[in-house]
């Protein structure tokens, strides 16, 4: 299980940072005008999220083996509605013009997830 958790941050950090620093670069390099804000915070938010979210789901994968994908879902919609109200809170403006900032941090780390979800439901299965 260490092992298993080791390579999912390793392989987690790798194409977060990555995404981040390609994002960032089209953004800069087509001068979009963006809120780097709302950038910054989808990934941070995305990836502290996505990471606690397997590792949870790791840790307790031999316990709650049979409802591991009910987890799954039940934490996609958790994810999207913290998200939702804590940029709320801190009055960030999520409309169509920076959908796509917040879009693309979380499908990266939703690729992620499922990937490494279903490594885990085969593994325990």
């Amino acid at each position: 299980m260490l092992k298993e958790l080791l390579r999912f941050i390793f392989i987690f950090l790798v194409v977060v940072v990555g995404g981040y620093f390609i994002h960032m670069g089209m953004v800069t390099s087509f001068s979009l005008d963006r809120n780097q804000g709302i950038i910054n915070f989808s990934y941070v938010f995305n990836g502290i999220f996505t990471l606690l979210f397997v590792i949870g789901i790791l840790v307790f994968s031999n316990k709650f083996k049979d409802q591991i994908g009910f987890i799954f879902m039940g934490g996609s919609l958790v994810k999207i509605g913290l998200f939702i109200g804590i940029s709320k809170l801190n009055n960030m403006d999520i409309d169509k013009n920076v959908f796509l900032d917040f879009f693309v941090a979380y499908l990266i780390c939703l690729i992620l997830e499922v990937y490494f979800v279903s490594r885990i439901l085969k593994s325990v299965n």
